[in-house]
């Protein structure tokens, strides 16, 4: 695998071939946490928690629940705070926190804007009188204390940056592994960095903001960072439109996209998440929304109904702010296991009572996951002290009759009505539940067959069967996680993970159709441009100076060419990643903002 940061080459320009996307790929986004192993940003504590607060003098519990009032950007007005009543405040956040295996440990660079005093504790220690821009050594999860901040000049800003970027941070938002894992998918997913589940936004003011001090909040990621990630990396975005998004949000949220957005990046548009699946609270909201509206039914189907007119509507808004629809993948979310469920809400979909502007969809998404009743079998046969690792894998392989057949009775319904089928999420679901998601044996036999080698093959197979037998885009889910008694989802735990037998399965049996680039060979000569990631000039030897060059994005689509005169300007492309040719080398660089 080549990192973004890493400039590969191509032996000349008339046989250069973009990349054929034979197995449409996705993946969705681990939610941006403070315990996430996936490392989005350079600057840690984007992903810090949000403030806990505490007694000044340390007494009292961890969290004391007592609101301390913040300025726009999420920062404390003072500290210590005292509303009279209780003992004087101070906050505290956690930073990188449990998450050993995928932590970077070393020296990062505290920077506090401001006049107060902060510490650090536990992967790191000191007390520091700010503004501040230090080193420091980190060698676990980290604890930040604001003990003091002026109210005249309050603590503003903190950044704690990873040791690869202390010098190069202000030219790069997003780590280079994560922007280099991204690179083989076509297709990004947002639904947790959205926080989608139980939302509660419903106003474009209840948003997340990109200048907050964190992204790790209930409201999800600013949709800016979301924004910059696609421009960045060339990928089409999968987005969830919160359940209680009233129609203004949907409108602002369009209007953002259509003037920020790259114009070659595609958008599929979905309500929600699983509206149809009880255990989250956007399934109880649609039918009391439904209800409110005059819908009648059981309460599962006002919530389908509610469904089809919401999807409806989202789809509507787009529809009038792009100029362009081809650029909307209009999306029926549905249930891989009930293929009658899909008729259903297609079928709610068309009727005019939910649908007056009679707007068309472009797909149903189902998620037909395998293995899903594996762990509670074992429970249920009483084997799990006798059962080995590999006949659980080979269980898991067993189950795959049953995902094909979610796939194919899914793709009878999206022919019949003239829609395509693709993943919204996809891949295994060995995880126990109820009671026995407690089972400590069982828990780590589950974790032991997801990074067993033989469950790369049946990882193949289960690819094979979707794009064999459907062929379109499959989200996997999801992209990093640490493996617990909740789950292993991640197809790798950590950034680092790259053995792991489901990321071994899609590089073999995925990513290698989808490149397919002068049969893989990559030149050694050097166009020798600098900098690469460039903001405005690509500077090249003089030996190319007068030469003709040519700019193409990720697709192959030819962005410019222009004759060079000791740089390439590139202050007019949007950020993201491209390749410059010159005398039939091709050279891959970064606009970064």
């Amino acid at each position: 695998m080549k990192t973004l940061l890493q400039a590969f080459f191509i032996l000349s320009a008339s046989s250069f071939v973009t990349a054929q996307d034979n197995r449409p790929i996705g993946i969705n986004l681990a939610g941006v946490v403070d315990y996430s192993s996936e490392l989005v940003f350079t600057d840690a504590f984007k992903q810090s928690r949000p403030w806990t607060p505490a007694n000044a003098d340390g007494s009292g519990p961890w969290d004391t629940e007592i609101e301390i009032p913040l300025n726009a950007k999420g920062f404390p007005v003072s500290i210590p705070y005292s509303d009279g009543v209780n003992p004087p405040q101070k906050v505290k956040s956690l930073m990188l926190w449990d998450i050993d295996g995928g932590r970077p440990d070393g020296d990062y660079r505290l920077i506090v804007e401001g006049t107060g005093t902060v510490s650090l504790n536990i992967g790191a220690a000191g007390t520091f009188t700010c503004p501040v821009d230090t080193i420091v050594t980190v060698n676990g999860g980290v604890v930040l204390d604001i003990l003091e901040s002026d109210i005249n000049d309050p603590i503003n800003d903190i950044k704690f940056i990873y040791p690869d970027y202390v010098n190069t941070y202000q030219n790069h938002t997003f780590r280079a592994d994560f922007l280099d894992f991204l690179e083989d998918f076509q297709v990004i997913r947002f639904m947790d960095w959205l926080r989608t589940n139980n939302s509660t936004v419903a106003s474009w003011e209840e948003r997340s903001e990109y200048d907050y001090y964190t992204q790790a909040l209930n409201s999800g990621v600013s949709w800016e960072y979301i924004i910059e990630l696609a421009n960045l990396t060339n990928k089409d975005i999968w987005i969830n439109i919160p359940h209680l998004a009233d129609d203004d949000y949907i409108e602002q949220l369009a209007q953002l996209l259509h003037n920020e957005l790259n114009a070659n990046i595609k958008i599929y548009l979905e309500y929600s998440n699983e509206v149809w699946n009880a255990m989250f609270t956007q399934s109880q909201d649609a039918t009391s929304l439904g209800t409110a509206l005059g819908y009648t039914g059981q309460p599962w189907e006002i919530s389908w109904k509610y469904t089809a007119k919401r999807s409806a509507d989202i789809f509507h808004i787009f529809e009038n702010v792009f100029t362009d629809p081809s650029r909307l993948i209009k999306t029926i979310p549905s249930q891989a296991a009930n293929s009658w469920l899909s008729n259903q809400l297609v079928t709610y979909f068309n009727d005019p009572a939910y649908n007056p502007h009679n707007v068309t969809a472009d797909a149903i998404a189902i998620a037909p996951y395998f293995a899903g009743n594996v762990a509670n079998d074992i429970v249920d046969e009483n084997l799990v002290d006798d059962i080995t690792v590999e006949e659980i894998v080979q269980r898991m392989e067993n189950s795959l009759g049953e995902a094909l057949q979610f796939m194919t009775d899914s793709r009878q319904v999206a022919d019949n009505n003239g829609l395509e089928l693709i993943c919204y999420e996809a891949g295994q679901h060995l995880v126990a539940t109820g009671a026995n998601v407690d089972i400590d044996e069982l828990t780590e036999k589950l974790i032991q067959a997801n990074h067993h080698p033989d469950l790369q093959d049946v990882y193949c197979r289960y690819l094979d069967n979707w794009y064999d037998s459907v062929g379109t885009l499959m989200a996997h889910f999801s992209s990093h996680g640490t493996y617990s008694k909740w789950g292993s989802w991640g197809v790798k735990e950590t950034m680092n993970d790259l053995n792991n037998p489901k990321y071994l399965a899609l590089q073999n049996c995925v990513f290698s159709d989808n490149n397919l680039l002068l049969d893989e060979l990559y030149s050694s000569i050097v166009l020798g441009l600098y900098p690469n990631p460039a903001e405005s000039q690509l500077f090249l030897p003089g030996e190319l100076h007068g030469k003709e060059y040519s700019i193409y994005d990720l697709t192959g689509q030819l962005i410019e060419k222009g004759m060079v005169d000791h740089s390439v300007d590139v202050t007019k492309l949007h950020p993201g990643v491209y390749i410059l040719n010159i005398d039939g080398t091709s050279q891959k660089f970064i606009k970064s903002r």
